[in-house]
């Protein structure tokens, strides 16, 4: 329990002593990931009757196998033992940190293959680097904020900056709304350290002005705080949402630095941003002519002037901390016999720029490690790195991950948009890393592996080896199969890509072909698990069990085809062979073809997914230090954001596998894979607790802000901690939801869900058409009648194509094509839908400014994750938003098969599994247990939604309110009400159990009554608008409170 990180389950937790709890942060921050996987814990620790020096001991009677626990023979207190060995590691671990030596004068080589070479002069001789120097702020137990203070402190600025008071007003409506846990009125805010608070308001009520305000009055208490924003565009490519992050960020920064230059305030805010991102933004700021910022972000590298071999550095990949030494010719002369582990030591060894220190390209770290007010993003909390020393107390690191430079200077931090934040951890687990190739000339880590392990003592290469060469082997393997036809990881062999494929994916079909489970959506007994599994060499392995008698030659087939003891390729003699023994319990050939490759397929994946497993655990230990273990070891599971719950209740990384390919002029191609690790779920809810002691070593204050951070069922999003404080959108009306239906020429309500991709373009073509003729025309002139200052609609689709098949339907019946704005990509790469001329074009960044720019614009249509967050579309010289109503008109996809999506199901459903007490081993058991039971469920799921169980409907359901709620919130800046039409039929056809009225029901009846009570606390009329729509009677219920 204690290695998993998982103290939060047990009850006793809370009342240790500090310096006890300090010893189990140490403890997390140290030990090495694989100890956080209970397998891997039990065999280290059944491993310990074999070491002599070991502490504990078990009797020699017992065999390894049957090691439950372990005696302790040390004699000591077990406290003072644990301190005196993590004193220990601690030496060790500071060892394998120490910053890198700064390169002297002479030539250095740097690039992937060393293929540039840079000479340095005498004049570096010497040179040394300083170090952001870091002291570990105190912990603050508790911070009281009363509302009067904050109105004091906007009023204090207006006065001062000669402005309106309105950030006044603002706040004091907030409080006035402000419940806390008990639905009382909030006089004070009142937040301790541990664990994490949360704040749920709706969007536009002042969240934002609430951040900056108690960020302000905190820095002038001498309080340093961290506040980190999210993506504005969820939707954007990777590169694009740090983009917007970072802007988010430096203009928040902006924002701070006037308030608290305007007060006089000595206090500083600096934004923490990657330095890889400072050339690309000092570009665009000396474009726009913003010399200023020009000047705060621009920086000078002379390593380009002192290259004197192959291509010069290039923004932002300057290498700053990876030059290495290249030997003089004399020492080549009177050394040729310089070999073995030393010398390639020596070529690997790795120098630090000596101008690390002057460039000013990392002074935004130093600039933060003084500052009382430092504003990040998302990305990066997540992945972010101080990749220079760093003096943490004055021990100097050679670096340190960006969430623990914050927690160690920052006894305050204020998340916006946590439950965007603890999604994009999903995404942020998921790694990918090639591991195998076929045609070209191409470099991959486990080749790499293979040839750098020859610097590995013999004790280190045992335990890389072994895991390494099975795990090539069944990567190179299974991609020739692939490629010539045994085996497929999709029914369209011509597909040049298979999509993400997890080992278990095709269960349910091999259930029902040869277990008899005609219908799995209910679940699966099991007995019948456990058999099914026993086919399969991995999860045999794991979990025991015993084939049906009449299957046994069926697992004999499947173990000797990963076997490879006798060095030969049976794939097409085992195939046949399954052919033969499965003929009279699969007796037509098509179905049969289908099972015998699904079964290879998932003995094959089954196998690599554990021996990359075993891989990831030896390429990550202390003594592996090659940079392609490196490589590997971050790709596949140390992730050090994740380091202090490395594993969710599955207890292990969860892998899933994609092949691409080609067949002109041969066939080749490339197998990757994907994995996921860490519990983003329990990091989020412990970020201010075990989170910060693993990272920093005290308690820190947690602050997490969202309109949907609590929402049960929702399993990326929905935050597994109490709301502390929740402001409920009480106005009678403020939301509302209807069903907006389009009726074809049959008056059938036009469905775009559950329709083939081929299908969906004339559709949605013609859905444009007829819900202008139906609906949208209508409305707006109801609205240029009533709100002519608001007389514009948003309407949302899937993709940029659905939105720009949306606006080629409305534009071709509106009276002026110029009354329709589309949203199209931002590298204006070309679209297969010719729009009419007239239409308006606007990218994601045009939005805010649309109402100002294109005040002709009626319609404006975009996909639903790029508009769903944080944008502000408002009416010109006022806080109210122009958007009068929002449309859905295509249901947004379910992605169970996504792995990212897969764990955040398995792991939010087993965490609602127990509660915190004496035993938290025993809890944490119970949860494993309930991840394999959901994931086994998913896995023998059929992935069309209208065939997916009610509990899993009803799971994307809640997903899907939170992505509505948040939309519809575009249009209640200002307090201003909306209206939030579903036009697509499938949200309202009940024949296969997948309306929406429907689900709404079974999952509202589902809650328990605490969450039914939480909700109505929270949403409020948001609430009453979505129980309304599903034909709940909630009125009783309200009687009742």
């Amino acid at each position: 329990m204690i290695a998993s990180g998982r103290m939060d389950l047990w009850s006793d937790w809370p009342d240790q002593p500090e310096n006890t709890q300090r010893l189990v942060g140490q403890f997390l921050r140290l030990r090495h990931n694989e100890l956080g996987s209970p397998r891997r814990f039990l065999e280290a620790a059944r491993k310990l009757r074999h070491d002599q020096n070991s502490p504990y001991q078990v009797p020699d009677e017992i065999p390894d196998n049957a090691v439950t626990c372990v005696i302790a023979r040390h004699g000591q207190h077990p406290l003072e033992l644990a301190q005196r060995l993590l004193e220990e590691a601690e030496t060790k671990y500071l060892q394998g940190r120490r910053p890198l030596p700064v390169a002297g004068p002479g030539k250095y080589s740097f690039g992937w293959h060393g293929e540039s070479t840079v000479e340095l002069p005498i004049t570096v001789h010497g040179a040394t680097v300083a170090p952001v120097v870091l002291d570990t702020a105190g912990k603050v137990d508790d911070v009281k904020v009363s509302p009067a203070e904050l109105k004091a402190l906007a009023n204090h600025l207006a006065q001062v900056s000669g402005t309106s008071p309105w950030q006044s007003g603002i706040i004091e409506e907030l409080f006035d709304k402000l419940r806390d846990v008990d639905d009382l009125p909030v006089t004070e805010l009142l937040l301790r350290a541990g664990g994490i608070r949360l704040l749920n308001a709706p969007t536009g009520v002042g969240k934002s002005v609430l951040t900056r305000l108690l960020a302000v009055h905190l820095a002038r208490q001498g309080v340093p705080v961290a506040i980190v924003v999210g993506t504005i565009h969820d939707a954007l490519s990777a590169a694009e949402q740090i983009a917007d992050e970072e802007d988010t960020a430096r203009r928040l920064t902006a924002s701070i630095e006037h308030d608290l230059a305007v007060l006089g305030t000595p206090a500083r805010c600096v934004a923490l941003v990657s330095p890889r991102r400072l050339d690309e933004k000092a570009t665009q700021a000396a474009e726009r002519g913003e010399w200023d910022r020009f000047d705060q972000l621009g920086y000078g590298c002379v390593l380009p002037a002192l290259t004197v071999d192959g291509p010069p550095p290039a923004a932002p990949d300057e290498p700053c901390t990876s030059l290495r030494a290249l030997p003089e010719p004399d020492q080549e002369e009177t050394s040729p016999d310089k070999k073995g582990r030393q010398a390639k030591a020596d070529a690997d060894q790795r120098y630090a720029c000596p101008m690390l220190s002057a460039c000013g390209r990392h002074r935004g770290f130093h600039n933060a490690a003084a500052a009382d007010i430092i504003v990040t993003n998302h990305h990066n909390l997540i992945h972010g790195t101080v990749p220079i020393p760093v003096r943490v107390d004055g021990i100097d690191h050679s670096r340190m991950p960006v969430l623990e430079f914050l927690m160690r200077r920052c006894p305050v931090l204020i998340i916006d948009e946590i439950d965007l934040l603890q999604s994009n951890m999903f995404d942020a687990g998921a790694r990918q890393l090639v591991l195998a190739a076929s045609g070209g000339r191409q470099e991959l880590p486990l080749a790499q592996l293979d040839t750098q392990r020859t610097m590995l003592m013999p004790a280190e290469d045992r335990e890389v080896f072994p895991a390494l060469s099975r795990t090539r082997f069944l990567a190179d393997q299974f991609l020739n199969y692939v490629l010539e036809q045994d085996l497929w990881l999709e029914a369209d062999l011509d597909r040049p890509g298979s999509g993400w494929h997890v080992p278990g994916a095709n269960d349910r079909m091999l259930l029902q072909a040869l277990f008899g489970v005609e219908d799995a959506i209910d679940g699966i007994a099991p007995e019948i698990y456990e058999q099914f599994n026993a086919l399969f060499p991995d999860t045999r392995e794991v979990n025991g069990g015993t084939p049906p008698r009449k299957m046994r030659k069926v697992a004999t087939l499947l173990r000797a085809v990963v076997s490879n003891d006798t060095g030969q390729d049976r794939i097409r003699e085992v195939t046949h062979s399954l052919h033969r023994t499965l003929a009279r319990r699969v007796r037509d050939k098509d179905l049969r073809r289908a099972v015998v490759n699904a079964l290879l397929v998932r003995t094959w994946l089954g196998a690599l997914h554990q021996s990359l497993t075993r891989l990831t655990f030896a390429v990550s230990s202390p003594g592996t230090e090659l940079p392609a273990a490196r490589v590997l070891a971050d790709k596949l599971g140390n992730f050090v954001q994740h380091a202090t719950i490395p594993y969710g209740p599955l207890g292990y990384l969860l892998f899933g596998f994609r092949v691409d390919k080609v067949s002109d002029p041969y066939p080749q191609g490339k197998l990757s894979v994907q994995a996921i690790a860490g519990d983003p779920h329990t990091t989020i809810a412990q970020l201010g607790g075990t989170v910060a002691l693993a990272t920093a070593g005290v308690q820190r204050i947690v602050l997490g802000l969202s309109a949907t951070a609590f929402f049960p069922g929702a399993a990326r999003e929905h935050i597994k901690a109490e709301v502390t404080y929740a402001m409920t959108d009480a106005a009678p009306g403020a939301f509302t939801t209807r069903a907006g239906k389009a009726l074809d020429e049959e008056f059938q309500a036009i469905h775009i869900g559950g329709r083939s991709e081929s299908q969906k373009p004339d559709a949605i073509r013609e859905l444009g058409k007829t819900l202008w003729d139906q609906h949208l025309d209508r409305h707006l002139r109801k609205l240029a009648e009533t709100a002519p200052d608001r007389e514009l609609c948003m309407l949302v689709g899937n993709s940029y194509k659905h939105a720009a098949l949306l606006g080629a339907g409305i534009a071709s019946h509106v009276g002026d094509p110029s009354w329709v704005a589309v949203v199209v990509p931002k590298d204006h790469r070309s679209s297969a839908v010719a729009l009419p001329s007239g239409v308006v074009r606007v990218t994601v960044e045009d939005l805010e400014a649309l109402p100002r720019e294109y005040p002709n614009v009626k319609v404006c249509i975009a996909p639903l994750s790029l508009v769903a967050r944080g944008l502000n579309i408002l009416v010109p010289g006022d806080q109210r938003s122009a958007l009068a109503s929002v449309w859905v008109c295509v249901r947004p996809p379910t992605q169970l098969t996504d792995s990212a999506e897969m764990f955040a199901s398995v792991n939010s459903h087993a965490l609602n599994i127990g509660i915190p007490g004496p035993d938290p081993a025993a809890v944490l058991n119970e949860q494993r247990q309930a991840a394999f039971s959901r994931l086994y469920h998913i896995l023998a799921s059929d992935p069309r939604f209208s065939r997916l169980s009610r509990v899993l409907k009803a799971e994307a359901v809640a997903g899907m309110l939170v992505d509505l709620i948040q939309l519809a919130g575009r249009a209640r800046r200002g307090g201003t009400p909306v209206e939030l039409y579903l036009v697509d039929g499938a949200f309202h056809d009940a024949k296969f159990g997948s309306d929406l009225p429907g689900l709404l029901r079974f999952y509202y009846d589902n809650l328990t009554p605490a969450s039914q009570r939480a909700l109505s606390r929270i949403y409020g009329s948001t609430l009453v608008s979505w129980l309304d729509f599903a034909g709940i009677d909630h009125t009783s219920e309200d009687d009742n409170r």
